[in-house]
């Protein structure tokens, strides 16, 4: 196991003056919303360390706005203001006016120090272009190796003054990293920034690893691991590389799920004594497991609703498997789908209006969305295999694997069933899950 050092950085936050509300807004309500057009130019810097790190920020805000497919950078060769005369009259709304751009960004970087020790000091104004008003202004300050993480942050700024919601770049995705070895998948724990970037695998592919989920209040991991021999459950601590098994109970140990608050882990365990399947939930610091379901059908896959009161989960119990909701302590179970196909993998959304899951029929896969009530049930995918969904922390994007020949692909997909991306990973990628915002 490779220690993970914590990233020490330093951010400082300040609002700068004249901040104001933003007139130009995006529709998020809309399935074809078009793109809103945002000029970006480089923040700007005095000497060639400075411009290089501010030519590298922008670059990156810009992949995370585009790469959201609400917003469209404006080429670089169409505007009309310069970058002296921005930098000493500020912006030309006119001219920028006359490019088509609704918003822009502008703002410079300071750099202290060489090397290791050098520290950025980036300002940064976004402006309603049509307004002719700041729209947000902020100041970060952080080591230059940190870079990516104040681009992530910048562009979290940019997503929420123009949408309203709060933003998701600043997050993590933790995956199973699939290699072929001779005759063999090695699978290997793995984690990355949310746009590919930082990649780091965890495990060297020894053992089989499956199931990792994030901690919503943490940068903890939960997943399951036959480094035994048979499988147990694990809880990995990323910031210090600390590791410790979670579940070493008798049977199959799997589908593990943090609750909301961070303090429980719902899972499923065969611990009765035909070995089925059933539905447990178990306190992180008591390790007492809780049986929450009890029926000869297989309960599988927990999720929490965002409140912590209900639980979604698996189960054929009713001939083929199908969707179902519980209360928290296992009471009130009720049947959530009973559409054609089969369906897996709930996912509970942390906005808590919807559901992802995985559904089958016809012998292909999708992934699809359905409200808590069963009234409304979208597919978003159509694949030879998808599966596996997670959530963006703001409930508006969701990520899953996607067999691809004999491979398997981290992909996204908005909640209209438009945008859909394949997340970069250095090898095949499966059983994705999305971390909190990182602050």
């Amino acid at each position: 196991m490779k220690k993970i050092v914590q990233m020490m950085v330093m951010l400082v936050a300040l609002v700068l003056a004249g901040q104001a509300h933003a007139a130009v807004r995006i529709d998020l309500t809309s399935a074809n919303t078009d793109p809103l057009p945002i000029a970006l130019p480089a923040l700007m810097g005095d000497t060639e360390a400075e411009k290089k790190v501010g030519e590298s920020i922008t670059a990156l805000i810009e992949s995370n706005l585009e790469g959201s497919g609400l917003f469209k950078s404006l080429a670089k060769d169409s505007f009309l203001q310069t970058e002296e005369s921005l930098r000493v009259n500020g912006p030309d709304f006119q001219q920028w006016r006359q490019i088509k751009a609704e918003a822009m960004l502008t703002g410079t970087v300071t750099v202290d120090g060489k090397g290791d020790n050098a520290t950025a000091r980036i300002e940064f104004r976004l402006y309603d272009i049509y307004a002719e008003k700041q729209i947000v202004g902020r100041r970060y300050t952080a080591s230059v190796k940190f870079w990516r993480h104040i681009a992530h942050r910048i562009s979290d700024d940019i997503y929420t003054s123009l949408t309203g919601e709060e933003g998701y770049f600043t997050t993590r995705i933790v995956y199973i990293g699939e290699q072929r070895v001779e005759a063999r998948t090695a699978k290997k724990l793995c984690v990355m920034d949310q746009d590919g970037g930082n990649q780091q695998c965890l495990t060297d592919g020894g053992h089989l690893v499956l199931t990792p989920r994030f901690s919503p209040t943490a940068q903890q991991v939960v997943y399951m691991s036959y480094a035994s021999g048979r499988p147990r459950l694990y809880l990995l601590d990323l910031p210090t590389g600390q590791q410790e098994i979670l579940g070493d109970f008798p049977g199959l140990n799997s589908s593990p799920r943090f609750s909301p608050d961070g303090r429980k882990i719902a899972m499923t365990l065969t611990q009765d004594d035909d070995g089925n399947p059933d539905i447990y939930v178990m306190d992180i610091n008591r390790r007492i497991p809780k049986r929450l379901t009890v029926h000869q059908g297989i309960d599988t896959s927990p999720s929490y609703s965002p409140d912590g009161k209900q639980i979604v989960f698996n189960s054929n119990r009713g001939g083929k498997p199908a969707l179902y909701i519980m209360d928290g302590d296992g009471n009130n179970v009720r049947r959530l789908t009973y559409g054609e196909g089969r369906y897996y993998a709930p996912a509970w959304s942390p906005r808590g209006d919807l559901i992802a899951f995985v559904k089958e029929i016809k012998g292909r896969f999708h992934i699809g969305v359905i409200d808590p009530d069963g009234n409304e049930e979208r597919l978003l995918t159509d694949s030879f295999m998808d599966e596996s969904p997670s959530w963006s922390p703001n409930g508006r994007v969701i990520i899953f694997s996607r067999q691809t020949g004999d491979s398997n692909y981290v992909y996204s997909i908005d909640l209209t069933g438009h945008n859909l991306r394949r997340v970069p990973t250095p090898t095949a990628a499966s059983d994705p899950s999305w971390s909190a915002l990182l602050k």
